[in-house]
């Protein structure tokens, strides 16, 4: 499950959805393997189940999110694994999507597939916090990220500015610390900013992650509601 947890992380800015990876495996042999890209439409499920081809007959799935029961983009994940003739289902976390939460289980269980749940239940949820969110609530998740002090100051005495602008031995923040937040922006659906730091700053808003994600998150100088997730820089 943590090998399928890890792939899960590499659908960050690929998968607009949930984080999903899957693992087919016999008698300790990684068969196939696939995570969720919405590019490829196919869900981890399927990738994994076309990677393994003939070897999946009689071996055990691990994914990390309930495999869907229901038409959408693509046909049930439910009736390919069964297909496919995979006797065991181990899953991290049900569905929050009442659409499919408990369905797609029930749906195994019928065909007599084995399965277990709760495997690595608390980094899966963690992993789809933002998919979780919005399916919920239809409310964006929101990450505000801020420089604070000891003390819990968001940002230094005016009389510490030069000119408007913050010189850099001035800052809270650091280059280490300001390095730290890139990694996390492929997940993030927008990124929004206070008139406020937008002039005294000027902040670039831009992904400088390095990845290679399909959707880098859209600068916006106001707050602006977008599915799944949002970043608040202050």
């Amino acid at each position: 499950m943590q090998h399928a947890l890890a792939l899960a992380r590499k659908g960050a800015g690929l998968a607009t959805e949930s984080h999903v990876g899957c693992v087919i495996v016999r008698e300790g042999q990684i068969l196939g393997e696939g995570f969720h890209q919405y590019e490829w439409r196919d869900h981890a499920e399927i990738v994994a189940l076309k990677s393994a081809g003939d070897k999946a007959r009689g071996a055990t799935l691990y994914v990390t999110l309930e495999p869907c029961n229901h038409t959408g983009r693509t046909g049930p994940c439910t009736e390919a694994i069964i297909a496919a003739g995979v006797q065991r289902v181990v899953a991290a976390m049900d569905d929050p999507n009442p659409v499919n939460s408990g369905r797609g289980f029930e749906r195994l269980r019928a065909a007599g597939i084995e399965v277990f749940t709760g495997v690595c239940e608390e980094e899966a949820r963690h992993l789809n916090e933002p998919f979780t969110c919005w399916i919920r609530t239809k409310r964006p998740f929101v990450t505000l990220k801020s420089a604070l002090t000891l003390d819990g100051q968001l940002a230094l005495p005016k009389r510490a500015k030069k000119s408007g602008k913050r010189a850099n031995r001035d800052w809270i923040s650091s280059e280490e610390s300001r390095a730290e937040v890139h990694p996390h922006a492929p997940r993030l659906g927008r990124v929004a900013d206070g008139i406020g730091t937008i002039l005294a700053d000027d902040p670039l808003l831009t992904d400088r992650s390095g990845s290679r994600g399909a959707n880098p998150p859209s600068r916006h100088s106001r707050f602006e509601a977008a599915p799944f997730s949002q970043h608040l820089v202050s």
